[in-house]
């Protein structure tokens, strides 16, 4: 039983096979990469400590609209431009 349960853990590959407790939510995990991702690029570019959270938070909201603008574009590129074209 133990052999088998480490043999699973051992053969996970994160990359390939995302972890089932949060399959569902995968799409939430931008939101805090998106915030640490510009807690660490405010930390060096801020003059104003005073100002980092306030400069945080607005690169935050604005790399979660890029992302969202991204997906929406591709999700129109691929339903409504791709079956316009013809299948020759």
């Amino acid at each position: 039983m133990t052999t088998t349960l480490c043999m699973s853990i051992l053969a996970w590959t994160p990359f390939l096979e995302p972890a089932p407790a949060i399959a569902l939510w995968w799409w939430a995990l931008a939101i805090p990469m998106a915030l640490f991702v510009a807690m660490a690029y405010k930390a060096t570019r801020v003059k104003e400590m005073t100002d980092f959270w306030r400069a945080t938070i607005k690169m935050t909201v604005q790399i979660l609209a890029a992302m969202i603008g991204i997906a929406v574009g591709l999700a129109l590129l691929i339903q409504v431009l791709l079956p316009m074209l013809p299948a020759e």
